[in-house]
């Protein structure tokens, strides 16, 4: 029986190798099944104990890289983003002109008055009955997580948002 091949993921936290989310991973890029056999093929028996996750992604973007410069772009996306910078604000606008592509009206970085205390909201969006208040959670190395925690927050002040009346009069609050 073959020995399983331990990886060390960004976090610096070890597990055992998944053929798995390799494959995911290149089928979020759209690769064919053809394609992300060929990688893994090629893959596979380069793999040894400890290696870094970074090695792994970045040996299957070079693969993907000479098979279709579009899918490697796709596949690149995460680590992509994770150069806009090291705050969050360059993500929030860059969200808000997602929005903004797709005809709605966009504020970004936005203070709201709820019925306990004012809120900054990242990125408010609008078109006709749309009506969006987005947090943002920007993260520019590999990783990190955000908790539960964070939802639940999130969460308590839409509703301290709500109870000050943030529906009921959006119309006239709402600048485009």
């Amino acid at each position: 029986m073959k020995q399983k091949i331990i990886v060390t993921k960004a976090s610096g936290l070890t597990e055992p190798f998944s053929i798995k989310k390799l494959r995911t991973s290149l089928e979020r890029s759209k690769a064919s099944h053809d394609e992300i056999n060929d990688i893994i093929e090629i893959r596979l028996p380069k793999l040894y104990q400890g290696i870094s996750t970074k090695i792994i992604y970045s040996e299957a973007f070079r693969l993907l890289r000479k098979k279709s410069k579009h899918l490697a772009a796709r596949y690149y996306l995460k680590k992509g983003m994770m150069e806009l910078g090291p705050s969050g604000f360059p993500f929030e606008r860059f969200i808000g002109k997602l929005f903004k592509y797709q005809d709605y009206a966009v504020e970004v970085g936005i203070i709201m008055q709820g019925k306990c205390i004012t809120h900054e909201i990242d990125v408010l969006a609008k078109k006709e009955n749309h009506f969006m208040l987005m947090e943002c959670k920007y993260r520019n190395r590999p990783g990190i997580s955000v908790d539960v925690k964070t939802p639940l927050y999130i969460y308590s002040r839409f509703q301290d948002l709500l109870d000050n009346g943030l529906l009921k009069n959006e119309k006239d609050n709402f600048v485009g």
